[in-house]
């Protein structure tokens, strides 16, 4: 009589679960690495967004030789300063917050106070900030020669990312005073 050597159904079914489970398994490691990824990448990027914010606002103010804050509408800022570009030229520049977005922009002559539709077309430095608890992103201090940023960067499921820093400008009051031209 000849034996014949193979798994029962027993045997593959036990096989076949056990194979299951090891799957689930892996399969539970690997989402919840890709899970936590995620909230790494989200958490980053508001870091970099106020970052970004921060040292764009910080090394202006630092150069300015006059600095205006005003309020434009109902939750919106406008931060305008008179600074000096790259070629050491002097220009205007401006930083709106409005709906949770930070927008910049820089030109030879006095920039208008922007819509929100106008300061759309500005440069989008951040989106998703706010305020933090009530106090304006923007602060004017120190005499007008001083800026203060704070603000929360959205990370998506995880604690917002805070910022806060202060700029004084660096360049010195003429005897004639502040000069605003053409800026302001």
């Amino acid at each position: 009589m000849k034996t014949e050597r193979g798994f029962t159904l027993i045997e593959l079914l036990v096989y076949m679960m056990l194979a299951t489970v090891v799957l689930l398994i892996v399969g539970g490691i690997l989402i919840n690495s890709l899970k936590a990824e995620q909230t790494v990448r989200k958490s980053v990027e508001g870091a970099d967004t106020g970052q970004l914010i921060s040292q764009s606002v910080t090394k202006a103010v630092r150069n300015a030789s006059a600095i205006r804050l005003t309020a434009p509408a109902a939750d919106s800022q406008l931060l305008t300063v008179r600074t000096t570009d790259a070629a050491s030229e002097w220009v205007c520049r401006a930083w709106y917050y409005g709906s949770g977005e930070v927008r910049m922009t820089t030109s030879a002559t006095a920039i208008a106070t922007p819509t929100e539709s106008e300061a759309r077309s500005w440069t989008l430095l951040g989106d998703d900030v706010r305020e933090v608890a009530g106090v304006p992103v923007f602060t004017l201090t120190g005499a007008d020669r001083q800026v203060d940023l704070t603000l929360e960067a959205e990370t998506g499921a995880g604690r917002p990312v805070l910022i806060s820093t202060s700029a004084f400008s660096r360049q010195p009051v003429p005897a004639t005073g502040v000069e605003t031209a053409p800026c302001f």
